[in-house]
């Protein structure tokens, strides 16, 4: 177990995040690299988990442009890549280690493969969007939303995300799949909330409401309330622009993290530091939240108050999941 963990067991009442560690395998992970000439020792090597494997390498390359410094980026599939770092494998090793979910870097963190960063820069993202032990940090987050068709759900009808299971809403819920990460962070904040029997009752009443099997994407989701084959459901905030249907966000607010993290065994530990700070300034943030839908953690409010969890609680909720048949 890393160092500090005590640390976070005091303070996890004052840190608000969500986890949830993406159920996929591994898959062919890519290296992509700017054409510029460099060293390899002094490149910095990120791995990264993104389904689009041209974007952080065009990224990158302005970085490059701006500093000398080359970045090398390998794509590959959660936890493909987290285990990677564990195990120290993998050609060039990496310098960065960057996770959709803030699982994957926590996982790695336990495991004592991240150092900290005591950057001024990363000093100024809020607590609850980074390690309190300073392992990773977050580029950018996304909460969970209740979306709904105006037409057949009042807005003041809708509440907590555990209201959903109402039988006011029978054959009226569409839910995406719960092996997706925004669905897995709210029912383990609703574990934190509720505690284990109440959120499973909530989870079994998703299910009795649900007008359709679960779908294996929140763009099917939407697609189906805009149809009228359902009423309301849950996604990810950063899935909702353009849609003309109702958005609600409870005020205890859920959310997901995509965090980066220094590897212990760094090469290129400063170039690393360095490329955090960039990601972390006003102009990159700004255009990474344009880009993948999330919301930025620069300025980001510190009024936010969502519902604890623990990354150890995403077992349990696996298995409430499974319990209630929620697929």
């Amino acid at each position: 177990m890393r160092p500090g963990i005590r640390s976070y067991a005091r303070r996890a009442a004052a840190l608000a995040m969500c986890v949830f560690a993406a159920a996929c395998s591994r898959d062919n992970p890519q290296l992509t690299a700017p054409a510029q000439p460099a060293a390899e020792q002094a490149a910095v090597v990120v791995y990264a988990a993104y389904d689009d494997k041209t974007y952080l390498p065009a990224l990158f390359s302005e970085f490059t442009q701006e500093t000398g410094t080359v970045v090398i980026v390998r794509n590959g599939e959660v936890p493909g890549i987290v285990d990677d770092v564990i195990q120290k494998r993998g050609t060039p090793p990496a310098d960065l280690l960057i996770t959709p979910s803030v699982a994957g870097a926590w996982r790695v963190a336990e495991e004592s493969e991240l150092r900290p960063n005591y950057s001024t820069v990363v000093e100024r993202v809020p607590d609850w969007l980074k390690d309190p032990d300073k392992y990773w940090v977050a580029l950018g987050y996304k909460t969970a939303v209740i979306v709904f068709d105006p037409v057949q759900v009042d807005v003041e009808e809708l509440g907590a995300y555990e209201d959903l299971s109402d039988e006011s809403l029978r054959r009226k819920l569409c839910l995406s799949s719960s092996r997706l990460a925004i669905n897995r962070s709210v029912i383990s904040m609703l574990i934190e909330k509720l505690g284990r029997r109440d959120a499973e009752l909530a989870v079994r009443g998703w299910v009795a409401n649900l007008a359709r099997p679960a779908f294996d994407s929140d763009t099917r989701l939407l697609r189906a309330i805009d149809n009228g084959e359902c009423a309301v459901g849950i996604v990810a905030s950063s899935s909702v622009a353009g849609t003309r249907l109702g958005v609600h966000t409870p005020t205890a607010t859920y959310f997901d993290i995509e965090a980066i993290g220094i590897t212990r065994h760094a090469r290129n530990p400063e170039g690393a530091a360095a490329l955090v700070d960039w990601l972390l300034s006003p102009e990159i943030q700004a255009r990474h939240a344009a880009q993948t839908g999330r919301i930025p953690v620069v300025g980001a409010d510190t009024a936010l108050d969502p519902v604890v969890v623990i990354a150890t609680g995403l077992p349990e909720a696996t298995r409430l999941a499974e319990r209630a048949r929620y697929r």
